[in-house]
């Protein structure tokens, strides 16, 4: 993933939601837990361990998820700048026909 710069800063804005980082931390504590609470009850029949892993596969794409959702507003680079238009209206405005024909006027 290769996100180019163009000379732009991320807003502090644009950090991830609070609720997204305390589950980006929480979900793959718990779930590790869960599984590793699973491969210590095997006894050699592999049935808590496929549970074990069927808890470490959903645990990682969880985790992936959040980790999506939470760096998704990094990945628009266009969004960095909370007034990036304003630029672009100031010179639609200074070219417009309208504001061309009141500087005749006021001459």
């Amino acid at each position: 993933m290769h996100m180019p710069s163009r000379g732009k800063v991320p807003h502090f804005s644009l950090r991830p939601h609070p609720v997204v980082m305390g589950a980006l931390i929480f979900v793959p504590v718990v779930g590790l837990l869960i599984a590793m609470s699973f491969f210590s009850q095997e006894e050699g029949t592999g049935i808590p361990r496929q549970h074990g892993m069927l808890a470490v596969l959903i645990t990682a794409f969880l985790t992936f998820c959040l980790l999506v959702l939470a760096t998704s507003k990094l990945w628009f680079t266009h969004l960095w700048k909370k007034n990036s238009t304003h630029a672009r209206h100031k010179q639609h405005t200074k070219y417009h026909p309208a504001v061309k024909e009141q500087r005749l006027r006021s001459r």
